[in-house]
């Protein structure tokens, strides 16, 4: 049966996809079928694939091929980082596969899936229908697309409920999203969401598909006993697996904001009976002063509106603040009793003994800190947040992850440091897995770098201090040089907010010439101007260096302005209490999440096969006598390196043809 397996996957890799315009590549075929033994021997698979191997469609079919020769037919869960690849494998990849393995009779009805997400994604029929009654009886014409998009969203069948494919604003979303169901909904039994729900619970999908916070979701939500959000599955896919352990710090930190305490306040103060006031009022005002004195205490130079947002500081919780905790505890406890006993709103009364167990919960977690690293944060809105990971939280992902006896593939372009596993096996837990179950692999581009890429790295850079005027200075007038010789075609990628908008403003007059772009934190509708513009010049954060698709000209000049070093964090302080030789630590820590970060960023630049591309790191540390010259070289792929100008300018109009020299204008003139 093996053997049968094994013989089929070659078979449709030789004949039947070049048949569909999909031609042999050796090193993809070799990864579909190291995921298929990984399957078929319930291995725990690290399969590395840089860009342009074809990762996707690899594991898809191997996929396909071993639920096809199993005994036990099972869903596979496939879990991302982007919605982006969500909907290359629900609108391209999948469909493509399902067709091609049709035709041939490989399988007799088409590949199914589902997208799982979390319920306030959904349409709730019943608050639809009231807000849908509600603007009706405005009777504005303002409102008459707004009727239209509503009316849409209500027809029958759960294909509309998605609210992520619809164009309205936050605000209507969060009126006719799901918040809660149960049965004396009017709606219950009819419910569209309801209805998915169970059909997803089914197993008839042969692919669920969901990010990594949703599956880590499921899995702490069984840890404490509720439903599970998947059917049994006999397969797990993690894809762009160089993120789940960003999302693992956020689903397994504990978050306590200190506006907590203040919606707490706010649903215990639905009860006016006078008999019970004076008796809320002494507890609301106690709970309330704990709060206070509990943030107080713990924000040291987080306080006042001087400090920025995102700014964080390691704390440590000692026996004053965890008497107001216990104290805080206490009057959780009490809250709802009191409401409770003298009458009030049922929903209030539900709302309010929510928010207590969940503030609760919370307080234990920093009433056992010795367990946990904590710090204190200012959030966007400029409040601040008590927040706490698990201290041991690689052996937490060995538990709830890599334990269980099921098949699984972890796949991503960058997922080694100096051709092995150690430092992503370490990270994410693995390590504590069974060296037998363990399988690692590793496929190169198969893009020509050699002749299709060139490195530019300047020597005559200052050290990239960002608060060095002559740093900034020296950076702009690269930038301006670099994207003359490439004639715009430009992304810039920066480490800091700050010094990318410093860039950006000190630089739009000079480079006038081009559509200059600015990217934000989240506004991916510039990506969409950008690729539009035909030689534009996007600056850019972290955001756009990872799961953004930029092929062909447009993109020609990837511009890296500082080595994407990680930026210090109470995790990273803790990490680094952990080596008693600094040198150590920043070998296998700092150095490791940078090349692999820089790797994430250099795979923005060539992203077909023709493809051509310079790639630029405007950093001295990278240079001749830079510390970090060797480790950079050995990390990217091979390509031709130069400190000239003229070198870049060169190469460009070696590889470009006449029509990548006009601009988007005289184009359509």
């Amino acid at each position: 049966m093996a053997k049968s397996a094994e013989e089929l996957l070659i078979y449709l890799f030789d004949e039947i996809l070049p048949k569909h315009g999909m031609n042999l590549r050796v090193k993809q075929k070799e990864l579909s079928l190291e995921m298929l033994r990984a399957l078929r021997e319930n291995k725990l698979a690290l399969c590395e694939a840089e860009v342009g191997t074809g990762k996707t469609h690899a594991y898809i079919l191997a996929l396909t091929v071993h639920n096809i020769y199993s005994n036990k037919k099972a869903p596979a869960v496939i879990s991302t980082s982007t919605i982006a690849l969500q909907k290359a494998l629900t609108e391209e990849y999948i469909p493509q596969i399902s067709g091609i393995l049709l035709e041939h009779h490989v399988i007799d009805r088409p590949l199914s899936f589902v997208v799982r997400k979390g319920k306030r994604h959904y349409v709730c029929d019943y608050r639809l229908k009231i807000y849908e009654t509600s603007i009706k009886n405005l009777q504005r014409e303002a409102d008459a697309d707004l009727i239209l998009e509503l009316a849409r969203l209500g027809e029958p069948g759960d294909g509309r409920i998605d609210l992520d494919n619809s164009t309205l604003t936050s605000y209507v979303k969060g009126r006719i999203n799901v918040l809660r169901c149960n049965q004396s909904c009017p709606y219950f039994l009819l419910c569209r969401f309801m209805i998915l729900k169970k059909e997803c619970m089914t197993g008839s999908f042969d692919f669920q598909i969901a990010n990594h916070n949703y599956i880590l979701a499921d899995l702490i939500g069984q840890r404490q006993g509720k439903k599970p959000l998947f059917p049994g599955y006999g397969a797990m896919v993690f894809d762009e697996s160089h993120k789940l352990l960003d999302a693992a710090r956020q689903m397994y930190s504990t978050v306590w904001d200190e506006q907590d305490a203040e919606t707490i306040v706010t649903l215990s103060e639905g009860n006016r009976r006078a008999a019970v006031v004076d008796e809320l009022i002494v507890l609301r005002g106690q709970f309330a002063e704990y709060n206070r004195k509990i943030f107080g205490r713990l924000a040291g130079d987080l306080a006042g509106n001087h400090t920025r947002e995102g700014s964080r500081s390691e704390i440590v919780i000692r026996s004053v603040e965890k008497i107001h905790m216990r104290n805080m505890a206490k009057a959780l406890e009490q809250l709802p009793l009191s409401y409770q006993e003298n009458g009030g709103q049922k929903m209030r009364l539900q709302s309010l003994k929510k928010r207590c167990q969940e503030l609760a919960d919370k307080l234990t977690v920093f009433l056992n800190s010795d367990n946990y690293i904590c710090w204190m944060e200012k959030r966007e809105n400029g409040r601040l947040a008590l927040c706490a990971v698990p201290m041991e939280l690689e052996q937490v992902l060995f538990r709830d992850l890599w334990s269980r006896q099921i098949p699984v593939i972890v796949t991503s372009g960058t997922m080694s440091v100096r051709e092995n596993f150690t430092h992503f096996k370490r990270t994410t837990g693995i390590s504590f897995a069974s060296q037998s179950r363990i399988m690692e692999t590793s496929k190169p581009s198969p893009f020509d770098f050699q002749s299709n890429g060139l490195l530019y790295i300047p020597e005559r850079m200052p050290f990239p201090n960002i608060r060095d005027n002559r740093y900034i200075q020296a950076a702009m007038e690269e930038i301006i040089q670099i994207v003359s010789a490439t004639h715009g075609h430009t992304l810039i990628l920066f480490t800091s907010y700050w010094l990318m908008e410093r860039v950006f403003y000190g630089l739009k007059e000079q480079l006038s010439d081009y559509p200059l772009f600015l990217m934000g934190r989240g506004r991916l509708d510039v990506i969409r101007k950008f690729r539009r513009s035909g030689n534009g010049v996007l600056f850019a954060s972290d955001s756009a260096g990872e799961g953004i698709d930029l092929a062909g000209d447009i993109l020609s000049s990837l511009i890296v302005v500082k080595l994407p070093f990680p930026v210090p964090d109470p995790v990273m302080e803790y990490q680094r209490n952990q080596y008693d030789d600094f040198d150590l630590y920043r070998r296998e820590i700092i150095i490791p999440e940078m090349l692999i970060k820089l790797r994430q960023w250099f795979g923005r630049g060539i992203r077909r096969e023709k493809d051509t591309a310079v790639f630029s790191i405007l950093d001295s540390r990278a240079s001749l006598r830079g510390r970090y010259r060797a480790e950079i070289l050995n990390t990217l792929p091979a390509m031709p390196v130069t400190d000239r100008l003229m070198d870049v300018a060169d190469f460009i109009i070696s590889k470009k043809a006449d029509s990548y020299f006009m601009d988007k204008e005289r184009e359509e003139e």
